[in-house]
């Protein structure tokens, strides 16, 4: 009998580790304030067969990453964002023994995967939580990279400062000036991102070009480095850019979405974006003109079109003005009976959410949804005299309406 479970033992499979692994790393642990940190991963094929490995855009939703970076000194819950589309994917080829580099800069505000908290920005003690998914397969015509692929898994944690006791190299911007006239996109691409990221003031003669340059490689980081940089040059240029720009482009829209954050008195620009080029863009005039935009956003209630009425719902919960708590409200009631009503009460709920953190809950046959109008009135009268009013980027914990 001893023989025959030895037998079985010889016979069954054993665990292999997997051929294709992954390593992140980082260069050092301290950083100087403005300076790039980035995430490095290594994909080593320990196999004595080549292998292809998924990959995409290192910043998209489908490139396998999952980074969560939290500050130290003040835990905070993460601002979800919304996030989706489509990305486009491919293969990367490891020889055997053969490793592939990929690195992500963590001071990049990135809002395409969804929640990563905080980027590495401000002086302080930074918690790095990193996965990267590794998808792989043999070549081949009939390669299984896609359908079914092995499967492995890198993650690591890592603890890192940004110590304002330190001063950046005055020349560490120089490389990624120079990468600008690169003739490979990928290269082009990383120094236009570490640029507009940190918008370094004395570089403003050189950004403002992105907004104006034939290269899209550069002009999609207008926005964002326009925006950083937040001069009254630089402002001027992001509102031209909704002037010269073909509208519903990615850099035409973030330059609205951009404007729409740094509180420009252009917030009646972005109105009439809106008004132009759809409902949408309201949200960001919202953002911009907060309280006083009020008044220009209530028209758009009495459109009969119910895509028109949500957009301006949702700009309310944009406003960060605790006067368009009590109209969201005055929005929910007995029309709630039908599904047009339906719609639009859970439309209001999710933007008192934006605006209070504060959110009814919804059943799956909706009955909850009538008793939304008087628990948000009872819940106005006795708490939101002191309660705390939300801007967008704010952040708090949900909590559950009484």
């Amino acid at each position: 009998m001893g023989r025959l479970w030895l037998l079985l033992a010889l016979l069954a499979p054993s665990p292999c580790p997997a051929q294709v692994t992954g390593t992140f790393s980082l260069e050092k642990s301290t950083f100087a304030p403005g300076e790039p940190v980035f995430l490095t991963l290594t994909l080593h094929n320990s196999g004595k067969e080549p292998e292809e490995v998924i990959a995409a855009d290192p910043y998209s939703f489908c490139s396998g990453y999952k980074i969560h970076i939290t500050r130290d000194s003040t835990p905070k819950p993460a601002c979800f964002q919304g996030y989706g589309g489509s990305c486009l994917s491919g293969v990367v080829s490891l020889a055997p023994r053969a490793s592939h580099t990929e690195r992500l800069l963590l001071n990049y505000r990135n809002n395409s995967q969804g929640d990563l908290s905080d980027p590495v920005s401000i002086p302080g003690d930074y918690t790095v939580d990193a996965t990267r998914e590794i998808d792989y397969a043999p070549p081949g015509e009939n390669s299984r990279v896609y359908a079914a692929p092995d499967h492995s898994e890198a993650h690591q944690v890592f603890h890192l400062r940004v110590d304002d006791a330190l001063e950046p190299s005055p020349t560490v911007y120089a490389p990624y000036i120079q990468q600008l006239d690169s003739k490979n996109d990928q290269v082009r691409r990383e120094a236009a991102r570490i640029l507009a990221t940190f918008a370094p003031p004395a570089l403003e003669p050189l950004l403002l070009t992105f907004a104006t340059s034939k290269d899209y490689v550069l002009k999609q980081f207008a926005p964002l480095a326009l925006a950083n940089l937040s001069t009254k040059a630089s402002l001027a240029a992001l509102a031209q850019m909704l002037l010269d720009t073909n509208p519903g482009t990615y850099e035409y829209i973030k330059a609205a979405e951009n404007l729409g954050k740094t509180h420009d008195p252009a917030w009646s620009l972005l109105l009439e974006v809106a008004d132009q080029h759809g409902a949408m863009y309201l949200s960001y005039a919202a953002e911009s003109g907060g309280e006083v935009a009020i008044p220009a956003l209530l028209a758009g209630l009495h459109t009969p079109d119910t895509n028109t009425r949500g957009a301006v719902i949702n700009a309310l919960g944009n406003t960060g003005s605790r006067a368009a708590v009590p109209l969201l409200i005055g929005l929910l009631g007995p029309q709630a009976q039908d599904e047009d009503g339906r719609n639009t009460a859970i439309s209001v709920n999710v933007a008192l959410r934006q605006l209070t953190h504060v959110y009814a809950e919804q059943d799956s046959g909706g009955t909850s949804i009538p008793s939304w109008h008087s628990r948000w009135q009872n819940w106005w009268l006795t708490s939101g005299p002191t309660a705390t009013i939300y801007k967008p980027a704010e952040c708090a914990a949900d909590t559950k309406l009484p």
